[in-house]
């Protein structure tokens, strides 16, 4: 059977770290609410990346996706000129309503996963309503009362934001930014020679200078780019931002990095060719 790690990057979602045992906590806790995941992490859309391959790597028949958004200012009071013969109406659907109500008609038969994001952006009301959808499995909207299959639905929750008290106290916590340290990289690890060792090391730390965690998709496609396309250091700077994610360019092109990217270019360009001399 496949490692999740490996559903996972056929799904989108590339990482050093391997997430089976967080996840198997989540699959094998007893619980006597919705089952939970609140996926923690810097900003960005890497937490969604990883909700939806997740998803897709348990299987789940239905994946349904919102954000959540702030709450609405009030409209302007108006005074009606004639009585409206049909009344005041029915108030607006709130946005939240329908995944949460398509979500639990769908638990009803199938297994449905629901990725709630930009949590902290909903008023506390919001809050308040999700904490007791969990707990109960029941939705209220208006007179609408509607109630999910606790064995099918499950909840993804992302938020830039510490979450509110009692949702975090029904959730498991997983942290998925790449900070997770490569593992120390042996050149078979990507089918290069022994030889290769120097310039893993001189990529090593230039990734270390720019604070950055690559995954060994990311160092592949990079020392690809060196085998094939890089002739100059910034022929390089431009194959490391093309490939690596969450690189600052402005960091990678200042002066601090100059330094570094020059000595460790010089490394790299004597591996690739030790009998010529190459610009830096």
């Amino acid at each position: 059977m496949k490692s999740l790690k490996t559903r996972l990057a056929e799904h989108g979602f590339i990482a050093n770290e391997d997430y089976s045992y967080p996840v198997q906590c989540l699959l094998s806790a007893r619980l006597e609410h919705l089952r939970c995941l609140n996926i923690e992490g810097r900003g960005g859309r890497r937490r969604a990346a990883f909700a939806h391959a997740l998803g897709q790597a348990l299987s789940f028949e239905h994946i349904l996706y919102h954000e959540l958004n702030p709450p609405r200012p009030d409209p302007p009071v108006r005074i009606p000129v004639e009585q409206d013969e049909n009344g005041p109406g029915e108030r607006p659907v709130d946005p939240v309503d329908r995944p949460l109500g398509e979500a639990c008609a769908l638990s009803e038969g199938e297994p449905a996963l629901l990725i709630l994001d930009q949590i902290h952006k909903a008023a506390f009301a919001e809050h308040l309503r999700l904490a007791e959808f969990i707990r109960t499995g029941y939705w209220y909207s208006g007179d609408t009362v509607l109630k999910a299959n606790a064995s099918h639905l499950m909840i993804f929750l992302i938020s830039d934001e510490p979450l509110f008290h009692s949702l975090q106290q029904m959730s498991f916590k997983v942290w998925v930014d790449p900070e997770q340290p490569t593992p120390e990289l042996k050149p078979e690890t990507l089918g290069l020679p022994p030889e290769a060792y120097p310039l893993l090391q001189a990529l090593k730390a230039i990734f270390d200078a720019l604070d950055i965690q690559p995954n060994l998709n990311e160092y592949a496609r990079v020392i690809h780019d060196i085998h094939v396309n890089v002739n100059t250091r910034e022929d390089l700077c431009h194959s490391l931002y093309g490939w690596v994610e969450g690189i600052n360019r402005e960091h990678l092109m200042s002066r601090d990095m100059s330094r570094t990217l020059e000595t460790q270019f010089s490394i790299i360009r004597n591996y690739i060719d030790p009998k010529e001399t190459f610009s830096v």
